[in-house]
């Protein structure tokens, strides 16, 4: 049915040249992946990890939630993938941030 002799002394990737993205030396480090996620941590305590499932969502939206939620004394550091808020109330904040991570 498919000629899979190998005549040119390769690897017999040739013979199914659209099946090349199963080569196993590719670098995989450059794939993204399917969701951005982030490490949440309130006063530098890790609290949980925010996952952006659609493009319209931004770890930003951590602390317009919590100031929806009536906590205004608040602060949002981007560093890599971890996000820090600072706040004065942390313990409360952290509920907060805990029952919203967890229903995400």
């Amino acid at each position: 049915m498919f000629n899979t002799t190998n005549t040119g002394g390769g690897s017999g990737a040739q013979a199914f040249p659209l099946l090349g993205f199963f080569h196993s030396g590719a670098d995989t480090t450059a794939i993204k992946e399917a969701h951005d996620a982030y490490d949440i941590y309130v006063n530098n305590e890790f609290v949980g990890k925010k996952v952006l499932i659609t493009e319209s969502e931004s770890v930003d939206d951590v602390t317009d939630f919590l100031k929806k939620e009536g906590v205004q004394q608040i602060s949002g550091k981007l560093e890599g993938d971890h996000y820090t808020i600072q706040a004065d109330d942390s313990e409360h904040v952290k509920q907060i941030l805990e029952t919203y991570l967890n229903n995400r």
